[in-house]
This record gives structure tokens, sequence and C-alpha cells, in this order.
């Protein structure tokens, strides 16, 4: 009868540990790394609309009475991206104080 961990086969189980390994910390750091990224992107995308959706405002509105009619723009900004009311609001409120 052979020994289970001759020939290699303490090769084939620090490989199996490493790859554990590799998955772990693959998991826990480098996946939530990307996915910072991907969400940084999603809020230029709607700090853009915000913004245009502003700009739509200020040319509607031509004097001081398009900053009443905010909600205008947040409705705008949820019916193109699908984002919360509270998140809307934000990025609307942001892009009026830049203005």
């Amino acid at each position: 009868m052979e020994p289970i961990l001759a020939d290699g086969g303490w090769l084939g189980i620090l490989g199996s540990v490493a790859l554990t390994l590799v998955g772990f910390v693959a998991n826990k750091y480098i996946i939530p790394f990307l996915n910072v990224g991907r969400r940084k992107k999603y809020a230029e995308y709607i700090a853009a609309i915000a913004e245009e959706a502003i700009d739509e405002l200020r040319t509607k509105y031509p004097d001081k009475t398009w900053l009443e009619h905010l909600q205008e723009a947040i409705e705008v900004v949820i019916s193109i991206t699908g984002i919360d009311a509270d998140i809307a609001a934000r990025a609307v409120k942001a892009a009026a104080a830049r203005r």
C-alpha cells in the first residue's frame, strides 16, 4: 500500500490550499475594488443627468424662479435613471448649488 502523501501528494494539497487562499483574497479585496469603479461611473452619469435637468429648468424659467421648480428636475432624473427619490434629490440639489 502506498502512502497518501507520497510522490506529489504534498504538491496537490499545497496547490489546493493556495487556490483556496487566492479565491478568498479575490472575494475579499479585488471584487469590491472593481465594484467601486462601477459605482463611481454610475454616480458620474447621475450627476451629468442632474446637471442637464438643471440646465433645462434654467432655460425654461430664465429668471430665478427656476429654483422653485426643483421637483421637476428630480422627477426627470428619476424617470431617466430609475434611482430612489432621495438620491435624485441630492444629485439635483448638488447640481443646483454648482450653478
